[in-house]
């Protein structure tokens, strides 16, 4: 076969293949890199050729089935971190620089200084807000006064007006009780007088005019008395007079007067009440202003006498000291050291706890159905193989890891933390590697093969035997060589460490979970009418569940398409494999070179 016949072939069969596909896609692109694709995909197809031509010969490699005890568990690297881990970042709310930090990789007790602030800014503003303070404390201070003189003033006042209103009540109640009826009782009195002057004159004059008939009284005194009696009737007169003028205009002018003096000062004295009322609300508003400024300038002061203490880090607790430039990871990242300018929340320091790690790793979904926290691990670091330190499982994770498909969107691993119980070395740090493995359980006498003892053929688990029959098996656990075998094999019975390919053409290359018999029994049972469920198809009233392929049959499929496609080329490969061997320098004739065949991770060499 020539190297274009080869070629072509090569093309045809794997041209949309996963790996090799794409390999050959990238020669057919850049033509120089054609001699090298052809002579890898070569090479790869001469090893899948050797081990079917090894698996079709009489030379077998076997493995006698034997019943002991082996340890379940399931092994990933991941990376150390401390549990307890402090983010120191700056807390002063402008830029600021660093004066001086403690040196990356320090150890540090609780309370030390980590990081000095520049607070130069801070410091002079404190000191035109100090003198900002006293001044609101000295307007405080006036506001106080101004209100305490306000209220003895507003006091003083109100005293005044009560006491006028006082003071026109008692006259005006003076005045009718008192001087009203003095008045009233000495009109009454003047008219009495008056009345009896003017009944003793009438008498008089009476007695007068009898003498004078007599002629014992003279002319003159007759006329003396006719003159009294004129006076004491005009006297009468004006008292009566007097008395009408005193009960109808006297009397009332004078009450209506006491009582409008006495309205107007009640009036007057509820209108001072309201306005010293307004005027001590608006002298104690002035007050609360005063406060409510004292307290925001205090309250100002204290930030920053609290930023000026923000400027002296101190370590919460015991930790190695790390850089958070060292641990960002991004271009961008502002180098942390003296001088450098450090924003408002900008992380400094990560402080770990060494005391305390946990190894963090992620578990593939096939497996995290049995992690469970508190399972018994065993960690060893990458850099101190030699030691292997105890643990538990800490923590798993309720999703899968989102950060891990952005390389591959279909795989799914579980974060999931491992404490290590043992006391930690001094020299060891956060960051490394290492690997931890957890224990599932261990199994004690029981029938286990190897893992690649095991494949699929019509979508059930078998072994080849020693006649190279397929034996069904059941499995059960299994760990990164062997696996458990519940049923089917006995101690003592013999398996092919690899399946057979070429001598059967039953076995199961794509992972099919169905034979084609079971799927036309399955077809004629189930009724032509099926009803179409919320959630799935319904068959037979049940729901179609696809089984998920087993870890085992996950690692197989990508080498089963290979497998098939190299099956074509497996005569021109073996013919020109013979006359390589035939035409080699000090090849004895009639014998073939050693070969390998791997299956999954364990590698068994063939005689």
């Amino acid at each position: 076969m020539t190297l274009d016949s080869l070629r072509a072939v090569l093309d045809q069969r794997l041209k949309g293949k996963p790996v090799v596909g794409k390999l050959w896609q990238l020669s057919q692109a850049h033509p120089r890199w054609a001699m090298a694709a052809v002579a890898v995909v070569v090479a790869l197809v001469v090893w899948l050729a050797s081990s079917a031509a090894h698996t079709n010969g009489t030379q077998r490699t076997y493995y006698t089935v034997k019943r002991g005890d082996f340890l379940i568990s399931v092994v990933e690297g991941g990376t150390l971190r401390a549990l307890n881990e402090f983010s120191i970042r700056s807390e002063v709310e402008t830029m600021t620089k660093i004066i001086s930090i403690v040196p990356e990789g320090s150890s540090v007790r609780k309370g030390e200084l980590l990081v000095q602030l520049d607070s130069s800014q801070i410091k002079e503003s404190m000191d035109s807000q100090e003198i900002t303070l006293e001044n609101s404390r000295f307007a405080l201070l006036q506001a106080e006064q101004a209100l305490a003189i306000q209220k003895s003033l507003v006091e003083s006042n109100i005293k005044d007006a009560e006491l006028r209103v006082e003071f026109a009540k008692s006259d005006l109640e003076k005045y009718i009780k008192g001087d009203w009826l003095q008045l009233k009782n000495d009109s009454e009195s003047r008219i009495t007088l008056a009345d009896q002057d003017l009944e003793r004159t009438r008498d008089r004059l009476e007695w007068t005019k009898v003498l004078h008939q007599k002629g014992y009284a003279t002319k003159s005194e007759l006329q003396a008395d006719s003159l009294a009696l004129k006076q004491k009737e005009v006297a009468l007169s004006q008292a009566k007079e007097a008395q009408q003028l005193l009960i109808k205009y006297d009397y009332p002018k004078k009450r209506r007067l006491l009582e409008a003096n006495l309205e107007s000062y009640e009036k007057e004295l509820e209108r001072l009440k309201q306005r010293s009322a307004g005027q001590i609300a608006q002298s104690e508003a002035e007050l609360a202003a005063r406060r409510r400024t004292l307290a925001l300038q205090q309250e100002r002061y204290d930030e920053l006498k609290k930023q000026m203490a923000l400027c002296m880090i101190h370590a919460p607790s015991d930790g190695l000291v790390v850089y958070s430039s060292s641990t960002s990871g991004s271009y961008s990242s502002i180098l942390i050291e003296e001088g450098a300018s450090i924003r408002y929340r900008q992380e400094i320091i990560k402080l770990p706890d060494v005391n305390q790690m946990v190894i963090e790793i992620r578990v593939h979904e096939s497996h995290i159905t049995r992690i469970r926290p508190g399972q018994t691990s065993y960690v060893t670091i990458d850099s101190m193989p030699e030691s292997r330190l105890k643990g538990h499982v800490h923590k798993v994770a309720v999703l899968p890891d989102a950060s891990s498909r952005y390389y591959n969107p279909t795989l799914k691993v579980y974060a999931t933390e491992v404490l290590i119980d043992d006391p930690l070395p001094t020299e060891l740090k956060p960051g490394v590697s290492g690997r931890a493995e957890v224990v599932i359980t261990n199994l004690h006498n029981v029938v286990a093969v190897p893992i690649q003892a095991v494949t699929s053929v019509k979508g059930e688990q078998v072994c080849f035997g020693k006649e190279a029959k397929p034996v069904p098996v059941e499995i059960g656990l299994y760990n990164d060589k062997f696996i458990e075998i519940r049923s089917g094999l006995k101690e003592g019975d013999n398996v092919l460490l690899a399946p057979l390919l070429a001598e059967s053409d039953e076995i199961d290359l794509s992972g099919s979970i169905v034979a084609a018999k079971d799927y036309e029994a399955d077809r004629k049972s189930t009724p032509k009418k099926r009803k179409a469920a919320s959630k799935g198809t319904l068959i037979q009233g049940k729901p179609v569940v696809t089984k998920p392929p087993t870890p085992l049959e996950t690692l197989q499929q990508p080498l089963n398409e290979l497998r098939r496609a190299a099956q074509p080329l497996e005569p021109p490969l073996a013919a020109l494999k013979q006359s390589a061997v035939r035409g080699a320098p000090g090849a004895p004739a009639g014998r073939a070179t050693n070969a390998v065949t791997s299956t999954g991770r364990t590698s068994v060499q063939s005689p």
